[in-house]
C-alpha cells in the first residue's frame, strides 16, 4: 500500500505560516523589508500595467487580505515568484499591497454539535454528492431530491452564513448527505456540519487549501462511509466521514508544482484524481527552466490507498532548445486537468478535459477530451478541440519574454466533460471550451464529432469556464465572454444558452442581466461559474455577485438574489459577498447553498458561504 506522509516542503510551508502569524520570525538585520521596493523589484513588471486580464492590477490587490497575498506567494499560484523572497519579505510585501497587517486567526470557532451525527445514507435522493452530483457531472437535482421549484424559490430565506477566515475567496463547493454538509476551506480545514444549525460535527485540517468538493463513498470491507478530497499540494486524503479520523493519504503526482483543483471522483471502490499545475505561473520567472509538468489522472483503491494506475497525457519532456537567456526549454509539457473527471461505467471509461501546452512543439493532447480506460488507465482515444495552443503567464509580460512559447489563444477545456445517453438512444460526450465552442463526440466511434457550435466569442477567461449542467436532452451552458480573442464585441454572448444535445441546435439564449452600477472594475455582468439545474429551472451565478434562476423552457429570469453585502456569521468571522465563480449552487431538500466571493482575476473579493432554506 502506498501511503504518503507530509513532505518536507509542506511541513516547511506550514511552519513558515505559523511563525509569521505568531510573530516570532527571525530575520537578518540587512534584509530588505521595504514593501514598495520589494514590489518594484519582484511584482511591478506584471501588476503595474498588466497586459493580460488574468493578472490583477496593483489597485485590485488592495482588496485582498494580506493573508491571502502571503498565501499566494508562499503556497499558492505565485509561490514560484515568492521563492526569491524570505518569509519576512513576503509578509512585508503582502501587508504593503493590501494596506493592512497580517490578520490573526479569529478566536471564535464554530459551535460543536451536541447531538450525534445522523447515519449517512448515500442513497437519499436529496443528496448532492461531490462536485457534479453524479458520475457524469450533470449538476442536476431531480424533483424527488428537492422541494425548491420555480413557484417557491422566492420564499428562500437565508438561514445562516459562514465566513472563511482571512480569505479573499470562497472556493470549495459543498457536499450534502442527508442533513450533513461537508466543506473544504482556504485554510485547509475540512468540516462536517449540521445543515440546519451550522454546528460542527468534526474538523480535519489538511496542510494546505482544500479547493475540491468532498465525495462520500463506501469502500469494500469498511464499516462506514469515507470522505475523499485533495489539497492544493496535490495530496489525496481519505477520512472517516462520520468521525473525521484519517484513514490514509497519498501524494498523487511528484512534480513540485502539481496541484489539485478538480475534485476526485469515486466509483466502485476506486478514486480517480485529476492533476493540474501551477507551472503556468512559474514560467513568468525569466530564470525558470520551462517546462516539465504534464497533465495526468491517477486511480487509487478507496479502501487501501494503493495506487492502481497513473497515466500522463503526453510523453516526458526533454530538452528541445535554448531560450533567449541560454536556459534550456523542454517539451512537450502542460495540458493540466483542472476539473472533475466524468465516468462512464457502461463503457469502462474516464473522461477528462485538458488545458493548453506550456511549450512547443505542442502535443496532440492539449485542449483535448481524453478517454482513459477505467481498469488499466490506458488512453483509448483523444479528441483535440484546439490544436497547437501553447501559453504561459510569461506571455502576459510580452512576446519577447524568454518563456513565452509564441502564445496561442489559451482556450482549454476547464468545465467537466458531460457524458450521457439521450432519448433517441444516442450516447454523447460533450465538451465546452474557453473558446466558446461546444462539441459533441461519439463515445462508440473513438470521439468522432457529432456536432459542434459556437456560443460566443470566447477568450482566456471564457467562453465556457467552470461548468455546464444538463437535464434530459437539454444542455445548459453558462458563458462568460468577459474577455475575447479579438476586440470585436459584436459576437459577445455572456449569459445562459440552452442547447438540444441531439442536434446541437440552440433552444434559447438569455443574456446575463446587467446589475453592475458602472462598466469596468471588479463587477462584471457575465456567467463564469458553473450553473445547477432543477427540473423546471436553471440557477446561474454571475461575477456581479447575483444568483439568477432561469425558467428551463424559456430562459426567462424568474428569481434573483444579490449576495454582495456584509454578513453576520455563525463562526464570528467578518464576511462579505462578492463575485460568484469556480463553484456553483448546491440544491438539496429544502436547502440552497452557494459560495460568494472570488478575488482571482480582478473580481470582487468575498469569503462567505450562504445557506438558504424554504420556510418550514
Amino acid at each position: 500500500m502506498e501511503v504518503a506522509k507530509l513532505t518536507l516542503r509542506k511541513v516547511a510551508g506550514r511552519m513558515m505560516m505559523a511563525s509569521v502569524l505568531l510573530g516570532f520570525q527571525i530575520t537578518d538585520a540587512a534584509e530588505n523589508l521595504d514593501g514598495e521596493s520589494l514590489y518594484t523589484e519582484h511584482c511591478a513588471m506584471c501588476h503595474t500595467a498588466p497586459q493580460d486580464e488574468r493578472t490583477p492590477p496593483r489597485d485590485a490587490l488592495r482588496s485582498y487580505t494580506a493573508n491571502s497575498i502571503f498565501q499566494a506567494l508562499s503556497e499558492g499560484i505565485m509561490r514560484s515568484q515568492g521563492e526569491a523572497l524570505t518569509s519576512a519579505q513576503r509578509t512585508a510585501l503582502a501587508e504593503h499591497l493590501a494596506g493592512e497587517a497580517m490578520r490573526q486567526e479569529t478566536a471564535r470557532q464554530v459551535q460543536q454539535c451536541e447531538q450525534t451525527m445522523p447515519a449517512l445514507d448515500l442513497a437519499q435522493p436529496s443528496n448532492w454528492n461531490g462536485w457534479g452530483n453524479g458520475l457524469s457531472n450533470p449538476r442536476h437535482q431531480e424533483s424527488a431530491g428537492t422541494r425548491i421549484n420555480a413557484g417557491n424559490i422566492g420564499e428562500l430565506e437565508l438561514l445562516w452564513a459562514y465566513g472563511h477566515d482571512n480569505a479573499s475567496a470562497a472556493r470549495a463547493q459543498q457536499t450534502v448527505i442527508g442533513e450533513v454538509m461537508f466543506m473544504g476551506s482556504p485554510s485547509g480545514e475540512v468540516r462536517a456540519m449540521d445543515l440546519a444549525t451550522g454546528c460542527n460535527y468534526w474538523t480535519y485540517t489538511a496542510p494546505r487549501e482544500v479547493r475540491t468538493a468532498i465525495t462520500v463513498a463506501h469502500a469494500d470491507g469498511q464499516d462506514g462511509p469515507l470522505a475523499v478530497f485533495a489539497d492544493t499540494a496535490n495530496t489525496l486524503f481519505v477520512v472517516d466521514a462520520t468521525t473525521g479520523e484519517e484513514r490514509w493519504q497519498a501524494d498523487v503526482d511528484s512534480h513540485p508544482l502539481a496541484t489539485s483543483t478538480g475534485s476526485p471522483v469515486v466509483h466502485d471502490n476506486r478514486i480517480y484524481v485529476p492533476v493540474s499545475s501551477g507551472e503556468v505561473s512559474a514560467a513568468g520567472r525569466p530564470d525558470y527552466h520551462c517546462c516539465t509538468f504534464r497533465g495526468n489522472v491517477a486511480a487509487f483503491d478507496l479502501g487501501s490507498g494503493e495506487r492502481v494506475w497513473h497515466t500522463y497525457v503526453m510523453e516526458e519532456a526533454t530538452v528541445v532548445g535554448e531560450n533567449s537567456l541560454g536556459n534550456p526549454f523542454l517539451a512537450p509539457s502542460g495540458a493540466p486537468i483542472w476539473q472533475a473527471p466524468s465516468l462512464d461505467p457502461e463503457r469502462g471509461v474516464v473522461y477528462a478535459g485538458t488545458g493548453q501546452n506550456y511549450t512547443r512543439p505542442a502535443s496532440n493532447s492539449s485542449d483535448s477530451v481524453v478517454a482513459f480506460d477505467m481498469v488499466s488507465g490506458d488512453i483509448r482515444w483523444i479528441h483535440q478541440t484546439t490544436p497547437d495552443d501553447a501559453f504561459t503567464m510569461a506571455c502576459a509580460l510580452g512576446a519577447s519574454h524568454p518563456n513565452c512559447p509564441d502564445a496561442g489563444p489559451d482556450v482549454d477545456i476547464g468545465a467537466p466533460i458531460v457524458a450521457t445517453t439521450l432519448s433517441n438512444g444516442q450516447s454523447v460526450v460533450i465538451a465546452g471550451t474557453k473558446g466558446a465552442r461546444v462539441v459533441a463526440l461519439d463515445p462508440d466511434a473513438e470521439g468522432e464529432v457529432l456536432w459542434s457550435i459556437r456560443v460566443g466569442r470566447g477568450g482566456a477567461l471564457g467562453g465556457i469556464h467552470w461548468g455546464m449542467t444538463f437535464a434530459g436532452d437539454t444542455l445548459y451552458v453558462p458563458v462568460s465572454d468577459r474577455s475575447g480573442m479579438s476586440s470585436d464585441a459584436s459576437n459577445r454572448m455572456p449569459g445562459l444558452h440552452a442547447i438540444d444535445m441531439k442536434t446541437g441546435d440552440t433552444i434559447w439564449y438569455e443574456a446575463a442581466p446587467e446589475r453592475c452600477s458602472e462598466s469596468g472594475g471588479a463587477c462584471m455582468d457575465v456567467y463564469s461559474g458553473p450553473a445547477s439545474a432543477l427540473d423546471d429551472m436553471v440557477i446561474a451565478t454571475s461575477l456581479n455577485g447575483h444568483l439568477f434562476a432561469h425558467d428551463a423552457q424559456t430562459g426567462e429570469v424568474v428569481w434573483e438574489y444579490d449576495t454582495v453585502r456584509s454578513y453576520e456569521t455563525i463562526n464570528g468571522v467578518e464576511a462579505q459577498g462578492g463575485a460568484i465563480d469556480s463553484s456553483g449552487p448546491v440544491i438539496s431538500g429544502d436547502y440552497l447553498i452557494v459560495n460568494s466571493g472570488y478575488a482571482t482575476f480582478s473580481q470582487m473579493p468575498g469569503n462567505v458561504v450562504l445557506v438558504f432554506r424554504l420556510p418550514q
